[in-house]
């Protein structure tokens, strides 16, 4: 009977990946993109991302990646989002699945169980820029869609801002966050596909992890918010029960499947502002179970400074 329940985490196999990534992000209407803080475009690809960024970068692009958890802090010295990554065994008293979890680094490079990156945007003029209803994250064309995409999250950490006019040195240096004032920095997270689930996770989810999925709505969940080095229920820390090593994650920006609007993601000043972008599988949400694994799936982020889509 466990071999044919949906559980959290991937927990029917240990090692599970999607089979590949595709990243575009675009800037439009007074917007410009850059990894490297010197050369601007409207669109930048895998590869602007992985080659083309500033020498000291450190982006992380693995090929394939797994489950992983967070809350939305940031570590303020770092400027890095802590992110968990989960480890499911059983327990040999009762056989319930069991989880610990171990902190993250982000690592340059081709490793690593998510995907981070540093851009630069700028603007000749403080403007609000919006999420188009371009972006999403789908499953890849011509692949089979397993629905991994609905536990897909995109996290924006903004690390500071500069003039137009400042070296690209300066500006690859920005790390506002390191202010040493002890208070919690949050990324902004963007929930995609907040509405839709397999059948599979609708018909079993409830009666495995007491959770209500509300159809049409997005379903509540709650981040890792430590390392667990002493294994805990895992079916407790997704339903909400472990309020110890989990806590309720409210997304910034949530998106239907059908993602019809424009949304507000955040205020640039006039110039030059370097945010981190996270993209990860939260293995917190009830959609990342066991047959939504061996996805292709792609993120796609359109940033615009204008509010809606123009008037055809």
């Amino acid at each position: 009977m466990l071999g044919t329940s949906t559980y959290a985490w991937f927990t029917a196999n240990q090692v599970v990946t999607i089979n590949s990534i595709n990243v575009n992000v675009e800037a439009s209407n007074g917007l410009q993109i850059s990894t490297d803080a010197s050369t601007w475009k409207s669109v930048i690809t895998n590869a602007d991302i992985t080659t083309n960024a500033y020498n000291t970068n450190v982006n992380q692009f693995p090929p394939t990646v797994t489950a992983v958890s967070t809350d939305g802090i940031v570590n303020e010295s770092t400027g890095r989002l802590n992110m968990y990554y989960g480890s499911v065994g059983t327990d040999a008293t009762t056989g319930n699945y069991v989880i610990t979890t171990s902190l993250e680094t982000d690592t340059k490079g081709t490793t690593g169980n998510y995907i981070a990156f540093d851009v630069f945007l700028r603007v000749d003029q403080t403007r609000d820029v919006y999420l188009t209803n371009a972006s999403r994250v789908t499953a890849k064309t011509g692949s089979d869609d397993k629905g991994l995409k609905n536990a897909a999250r995109v996290g924006f950490v903004v690390l500071g801002h500069g003039e137009s006019t400042a070296a690209a040195s300066s500006l690859i240096a920005l790390n506002d966050l390191n202010t040493g004032d002890g208070e919690d920095t949050k990324a902004i997270i963007w929930e995609p596909n907040m509405d839709a689930h397999m059948p599979i996770v609708t018909s079993q989810v409830a009666s495995e992890y007491g959770v209500t999925i509300v159809q049409n709505s997005n379903t509540p969940y709650r981040g890792v918010n430590k390392a667990i080095t002493s294994a805990v229920d895992l079916k407790n820390l997704v339903n909400g029960t472990d309020t110890t090593n989990a806590t309720l994650v409210t997304p910034d920006i949530k998106t239907t499947a059908a993602n019809a609007a424009y949304q507000k993601l955040m205020t640039l000043q006039s110039g030059v502002t370097k945010v981190r972008i996270y993209m990860w599988i939260e293995g917190q949400d009830i959609d990342c179970e066991n047959n939504a694994t061996g996805s292709d799936i792609t993120f796609d982020l359109q940033i615009s400074t204008q509010s809606s889509a123009p008037t055809p």
